[in-house]
């Protein structure tokens, strides 16, 4: 087992055993917020998140993300390739369900404060149409390509959260780590696809190996599929009304 599973196991056995039981909210003023993941927007991802307060320490969370453009992820930004995309980048959604449990409650309106630690999951799909600048030894091959990546993951949130003005809250999200399956989906020129594949192979497992992961074997194919697990992690700083 990977020190990454080995964390988001303690940490899952750690949340699972807080109490499910709190004192109902005496003052349900404020039992709604309205987040924009700040940090989210320097990668051109549009990510809004709602919480709804459930007691004194519990709240439920669902997330959106809408990618309009960026570069290609540094997680496939593998070795000799140079990995480029057209003028609109990667383009997909995200979706990213949580459950919080608030460790220092503040009665400030029924709003959760303070440090909050929490389990969540993480559902994307990305893709874009690519150009592979591969080196092969003496010259660089540039083969047309595109490329469709899906993430189904559940991590441990850690993070700090405090209002100000009465009605603004800032959600400081410092550390989630998370353990992930991915799907990646190459379709490429077929003149190269046996050259390509193997080295796309190498690189991928070079990554794997480093986060202690099992290496993971793609068909040589000009439309190539491959499935396996991988740690990631997440972090935001998001800025939100109460309601």
């Amino acid at each position: 087992m990977s020190l990454a599973k080995k964390f988001l196991n303690i940490g899952i056995a750690a949340l699972l055993a807080v109490p499910l039981q709190s004192q109902p909210i005496k003052d349900s003023t404020y039992l709604n917020a309205l987040k924009l993941n700040s940090a989210a927007l320097m990668f051109k991802n549009a990510s809004l998140l709602y919480e709804r307060g459930l007691n004194d320490h519990w709240s439920l969370l669902i997330g959106g993300g809408l990618k309009w453009g960026g570069k290609i992820p540094k997680a496939i930004g593998l070795g000799d390739f140079v990995i480029t995309s057209n003028n609109r980048g990667l383009r997909g959604f995200s979706v990213t369900p949580e459950a919080r449990y608030y460790f220092n409650f503040c009665e400030c309106g029924g709003t959760r404060t303070g440090f909050y630690t929490g389990l969540y999951s993480r559902m994307t799909k990305f893709y874009g149409d690519l150009r592979f600048n591969y080196w092969n030894g003496s010259e660089y091959i540039d083969v047309g390509g595109s490329a469709r990546m899906r993430e189904m993951g559940i991590g441990l949130q850690l993070g700090y959260q405090f209002i100000f003005k009465e009605r603004f809250v800032v959600d400081l999200m410092f550390a989630g780590p998370r353990t992930s399956r991915q799907q990646m989906r190459f379709k490429l020129d077929s003149d190269y696809a046996a050259e390509l594949i193997p080295a796309i192979e190498e690189e991928i497992n070079k990554r794997l190996e480093w986060w202690g992961m099992d290496p993971i074997s793609i068909p040589v194919s000009a439309d190539a599929e491959v499935n396996f697990g991988f740690n990631n992690f997440r972090y935001a700083i998001a800025i939100g009304y109460l309601f």
